[in-house]
Order: structure tokens, then sequence, then C-alpha cells
């Protein structure tokens, strides 16, 4: 824990302007038949991925590419071997990037010659990653488990290669038994068996504000943490960290406001 709190330290007194996304133990910075030719296209919309800073051609940044690349190869070398494909993006309280951070990797995964990417929203109260690409998409995950709505009909292409979204769906009160549920735990190991060449990205609440995420941390083979700078205080991260399988926990990101 003192290697976390040192990190959150340094994030304080640290005045870099940049987003600084870095890996640690800790680092700064269906129906699923799902036919790959036949998923739909809506592509993202220009304004949407500049304002919420999603690498596109609309937004390059070229520090935060290189630290995301940087990410991307640590992750590779900690996971590969182990076919460890299926990761959990979550970090303490809302605002810290969480679902910043999940999207741009996941792009960036999917930039990879040998890899593709799913990425998974698993806000089931609140969707977070349709409204970051600016798609219209009501139908999602939660369509899947209740009303057994194939899953060819519910993931997205958003104009990127390589990357598929499976939106949240429509909002449930009751989103922890859901994720629960032994089709969930199916559903995660299909999706991963399905294609060897596939990460597989879940952007999921804060660990501080829903039990869902604690449910779902069961299920896949690694948790990625992130922390905004100087938006928690040690005793939060602390509470978060310890609601967590620490055998699961890939690192930490400690992540900075882009200006």
């Amino acid at each position: 824990m003192s290697k976390i709190k040192d990190a959150l330290t340094r994030a304080k007194h640290d005045r870099d302007l940049r987003d600084d996304v870095s890996l640690f133990k800790t680092t700064t910075i269906a129906d699923t038949e799902e036919p790959r030719g036949q998923t739909k296209v809506i592509n993202y919309a220009e304004a949407a991925v500049v304002r919420n800073k999603i690498i596109t051609p609309y937004f390059d940044n070229f520090e935060l590419n290189s630290q995301l690349k940087l990410l991307r190869t640590k992750i590779l070398q900690e996971t590969q071997e182990r076919d460890e494909r299926t990761i959990l993006v979550t970090s303490t309280l809302p605002g810290e990037g969480k679902t910043f951070l999940a999207v741009n990797l996941a792009i960036t995964f999917a930039r990879e010659v040998d890899q593709t990417v799913l990425l998974v929203d698993v806000h089931l109260q609140h969707a977070s990653v349709i409204r970051v690409f600016g798609i219209e998409q009501e139908q999602g995950l939660t369509d899947y488990l209740l009303h057994d709505v194939p899953l060819s009909e519910l993931l997205v292409r958003p104009g990127i290669e390589k990357l598929t979204l499976l939106p949240a769906g429509f909002p449930v009160e009751h989103s922890a038994e859901l994720l629960r549920s032994q089709k969930m735990r199916q559903l995660i190991q299909e999706m991963k068996g399905r294609y060897a060449d596939r990460y597989i990205f879940f952007d999921a609440p804060p660990v501080l504000t829903s039990v869902d995420t604690i449910v779902l941390s069961d299920y896949v083979d690694k948790v990625l943490f992130v922390i905004g700078s100087g938006q928690v205080t040690p005793a939060q991260l602390s509470e978060a960290l310890g609601r967590l399988d620490k055998e699961k926990l890939l690192g930490t990101i400690i992540n900075k406001k882009i200006t």
C-alpha cells in the first residue's frame, strides 16, 4: 500500500499538464455467434471524440499516444503468456478518468497488428461508452441477459478498425444480481474463448459507489485500477483496493488532466 500512497503523493505534487497513463504494480500516467463481418457499423461522432479526448484522427495527442502504447506493451508482457485477456477497468470514485482510459486503451490495443478488441460497457445503471463515442444505441448487454436478444444484434463497430463495442443496454435497478448470474459468467467465458486474438475490456463502475464491480471482478482475469490525480484520499484508495482481489490487480494508472 505504501507504493500506492507514494504514487498519490507524486500525483498531487506533479504540476505537469498532460495525461500520464502508466502501469505499475505501481506506475504513473451469443446466441454468441457474433460473425465478425456482419456486425453493424455506427460511426462515432467527431464532436464527441474530440470533446472526450478519444484517440482518433480528430484528436491525436502525441504524448497520450506514447503513454498508451507503453501501457499496452506492459499489459501484453504481463498477460499474453498466461492467456489473461479479460481486463476490468475501474476506479475508486466517479470522475477519475476510468472510461477515458478504458476507451483509449481499447483503441490502442485494436491498433496492434495481432489483436482485436471487444469493449464491454458494464455500467448497467448509467451507460458510459456509447456516450463517449456519441453513438445512439439503446440496446445492449441487459437486453441479452434479460430478454435473450442475440449478441449479433447488439454489437456495434464504432468506425475504428478491429474494435467492437457491447453497449450496456437499457438501465436496470438490480444490476448486481444480473451480473452475478450464471448467464453473465458463461457469456464472458464464451467471449474469451471464441477468438484467441481478442482482448476484452470491461468499463466498470467505481468500486466505492457500486457493488457491481466487485461481482464482475470474480469473472475476469485481471483488474486495471485508475486513480484520478488528487481526486481521492489515501483512505478512500485503500478501502477501494481492499475490496478487490490483490492477485488479480494488474496495476494502477494515475490519470492527470489534459489541457
